[in-house]
């Protein structure tokens, strides 16, 4: 499992600027949506090449569960 890191700059005029690495999918969303309540209305959200990237072993699940096809 990579490491996932969260990082927070704050800037002079009070904004705050986060970066989430190490996540995949829709999973950073989950692990920051707390904190993004917490901290206040969130402005602007950029994704990264890393929210694309989709767990295969849940496609592979979903796709057998939608198939008649075994592997």
């Amino acid at each position: 499992m990579p490491q996932r890191t969260l990082r927070f700059k704050i800037h002079q005029d009070g904004r705050v600027e986060e970066t989430v690495e190490g996540f995949t999918g829709n999973s950073c969303n989950e692990a920051t949506s707390n904190l993004e309540d917490a901290l206040g209305e969130v402005t602007v959200k950029n994704k990264t090449s890393d929210a694309f990237i989709s767990n295969q072993n849940e496609n592979l699940k979903q796709f057998n569960s939608e198939s008649n096809v075994t592997f």
